[in-house]
């Protein structure tokens, strides 16, 4: 992503201020989007990285830090595990990591080698993983079938981000919808220790940003 402009970090406030008084999300994004001038980029990185504030006490209140079994959102994981190694994500306000790539490297080669780091690591730590692809994409039911043989539980779904949201067990998913229709949430990729510098202090946002009055 190109570097940030300056513009962002007004935008950010005012976006909050607007979520947190019940704007709906997309007008709100339009508003401050073309107030600011803001790029496709900068648009895409607001909408996944700031939340209104009863959202994130909802989210807050769904994590779990070691469940018994969780379904995994596959390629959502994987792609974002690949943006954190690639310097391209963020920490949002909610705590996952988001960046403005997703989708764009369904067919990278180390999408494997990351669900089978991810695989291995909730093994080592007792907790039963499914991991779930979505049919659609191409080749997934055959790294579904790869994942098995490593010993990994894996199915290719129709939907596999429906599918994370009806299981019973916890999800792990960085997609904020997913999160929000989710019971029970893990944040798998917290729990392996990646890191990321958070949007807001990059911007030099405080956390009561949503005090903030337009003008």
């Amino acid at each position: 992503m190109r570097q940030l402009s300056p513009q962002l970090r007004p935008a950010y406030e005012d976006y909050k201020y607007l979520l947190d008084r019940g704007y709906n999300r997309k007008p709100a994004l339009d508003l401050v989007s073309a107030r600011y001038g803001l790029s496709r980029e900068e648009r895409l990185l607001l909408y996944r990285c700031v939340h209104s504030e009863a959202e994130l006490r909802e989210i807050l209140s769904k994590l779990v830090e070691r469940p018994k079994r969780v379904a995994v959102d596959g390629y959502n994981v994987a792609l974002t595990m690949i943006s954190l190694m690639s310097g391209e994500a963020f920490e949002c306000d909610d705590g996952f990591f988001r960046d403005v790539n997703l989708g764009k490297r369904k067919g990278d080669d180390r999408v494997r080698e990351s669900l089978i780091e991810a695989c291995n690591f909730l093994i080592s730590k007792g907790i039963e993983p499914l991991f779930l692809l979505d049919y659609q994409i191409s080749g997934s039911g055959e790294l579904a079938a790869e994942l098995r043989e490593e010993g990994c539980n894996a199915i290719a779904v129709r939907n596999a981000d429906k599918e994370s949201i009806v299981s019973a067990e916890a999800v792990a998913s960085n997609d904020f919808v997913v999160l929000m229709r989710a019971k029970v949430i893990y944040n798998l990729l917290k729990a392996m220790g990646f890191r990321a510098e958070s949007l807001a202090s990059i911007l030099g946002v405080k956390r009561d940003a949503s005090s903030r009055s337009l003008s």
